[in-house]
């Protein structure tokens, strides 16, 4: 199962065993200035390091944001986290928080942007197709990416099971 529309975050928690939530919230700021871009790759690091701490005996390969850069599809963590964070850049005002749940069977990543998308239908009608690709990655995507609300979504999530 790549997207999923009509899978929620209670269903999802639930395949996680006993959890742990973190926030991390990306503050106010111009989307375009440098120090907002600083802090919102240092807030992708700090969850890409959490996860290659907690999670490494699982893992074959560590994740790394570089793999992005270089095409390596196979990390989708630095896919999602590329992706589903630009399109809070190009289609909403700023990335609002991002969502870190860990369990012990996997975790759920989510991204959350103060303007709500309808990812069912620009997923069906190849909204945007050429913009960016986050709905391209999202359909191949080995793991189950679902959202907050499949016509109004808010939060796009990653449920990445070990």
């Amino acid at each position: 199962m790549v997207l999923c529309f009509d899978k929620r975050l209670k269903e999802s928690l639930d395949t996680l065993g006993e959890y742990e939530s973190k926030i991390f919230p990306v503050p106010s700021g111009n989307s375009a200035s440098a120090d907002f871009l600083k802090v919102f790759g240092e807030i992708n690091w700090q969850i890409v390091d959490l996860l290659n701490n907690r999670y490494s005996h699982f893992l074959a390969e560590k994740f790394d944001l570089y793999n992005w850069l270089d095409y390596n599809e196979k990390d989708e963590v630095a896919y999602f986290l590329a992706e589903a964070g630009q399109n809070c850049f190009n289609h909403a005002e700023r990335p609002a928080v991002f969502h870190l749940y860990l369990g012990k069977e996997g975790f759920i990543l989510g991204i959350e942007q103060e303007k709500p998308f309808h990812p069912e239908q620009i997923d069906r009608e190849r909204i945007k197709e050429n913009q960016g690709a986050a709905f391209e990655f999202f359909r191949n995507c080995k793991n189950t990416i679902f959202f907050d609300n499949p016509e109004q979504a808010r939060i796009a999530y990653l449920e990445f099971l070990f």
